[in-house]
């Protein structure tokens, strides 16, 4: 049977740190949707993860999702969200949405505190959801 309650405590924390072309990525993760069964075999129709960036990180470059939506929950620290070319500051508190075909990243905008917030992710059923980096 699967897991139907977690703690995010109990959720392992995955650190990533990678380079693609001329920039610089860092991340934690917590995949809770993972912790709760979510995998090749049985799919959820949404992905949830909590991510934490150090300061002045940036967890990937700017993308776009073909057919996924997010929605983001800052729970700590303030960020800039890329969106579409412009640049708009978040806060703990806010909550915004990333629909499909929206060039958009979130960083961390601050040199030293953390930024943390939940993804919530739509997972378009037997369908590739169509990433790209845009950059």
């Amino acid at each position: 049977m699967d897991p139907w309650k977690i703690n995010i405590k109990d959720v392992p924390e995955r650190h990533q740190v990678w380079q693609w072309k001329d920039g610089n990525y860092e991340r934690y993760r917590r995949e809770v949707s993972v912790a709760l069964g979510n995998n090749e075999d049985t799919r959820h129709p949404f992905d949830v993860e909590l991510t934490r960036l150090p300061p002045g990180a940036r967890p990937c470059p700017v993308h776009v999702h073909d057919l996924r939506w997010e929605f983001f929950i800052v729970v700590s620290g303030c960020g800039v969200v890329d969106r579409n070319g412009e640049s708009v500051e978040v806060v703990a508190g806010d909550c915004f949405m990333q629909q499909a075909g929206t060039k958009h990243r979130i960083r961390n905008g601050s040199d030293t505190e953390e930024l943390v917030y939940y993804v919530i992710a739509n997972e378009p059923e037997g369908k590739d959801t169509g990433d790209r980096v845009e950059i």
